[in-house]
């Protein structure tokens, strides 16, 4: 992965991010926060750098933006050999290696040298947008199946709480 990519960090700390910030603001955390200032403007794809449990997450992000000291900004230099978008998904495959080779006893972290290492699969450009468009039609798919879920449990939530109500006030 080094040879194709050019890999920093963010330089803030997590606690930078201010309430109802103009730019997206990207720290170890599963949640995007805000902050006023971007020190990025490019496509990227952001990588935790650490994590309590060795949980990373992976973003694909372009636009302007600010990172946490912790968080991995990695830009694409081979544009002609691999996709921001393939990337991203390779990078999601590899988050369980990722976990098996983070180091640190209280908070799990990644080193520079274990991402420039990562060996990828690298297809031709056509093939790898056929894979991107298949994996984001499984995505949205994914999503909308969550949705739905979601939808059921809290209809399950309510009657559970009605039945209760009703059971509990002689109704029933």
């Amino acid at each position: 992965l080094g040879d194709l990519v050019n890999i920093r960090t963010g330089k803030l700390d997590a606690n930078a991010a201010v309430e109802g910030g103009q730019y997206p603001f990207f720290t170890c955390s599963r949640d995007v926060f805000a902050i006023d200032t971007y020190a990025f403007d490019c496509e990227a794809i952001l990588l935790a750098g650490n994590n309590a449990v060795g949980d990373f997450n992976v973003k694909h992000y372009s636009g302007k933006f600010n990172a946490y000291q912790r968080t991995y900004v990695i830009t694409v230099n081979e544009k002609q050999r691999v996709l921001y978008r393939f990337l991203y998904f390779q990078m999601l495959k590899s988050l369980k290696k990722f976990k098996a080779q983070s180091v640190g006893a209280g908070t799990k972290f990644l080193k520079l040298g274990m991402i420039k290492d990562l060996e990828i699969a690298l297809p031709s450009l056509d093939e790898q947008r056929r894979i991107v468009s298949t994996m984001d039609a499984v995505r949205e798919e994914t999503e909308r199946l969550e949705a739905i879920y979601q939808q059921k449990l809290a209809a399950l939530e309510s009657l559970k709480k009605s039945l209760l109500h009703q059971a509990f006030t002689g109704k029933l």
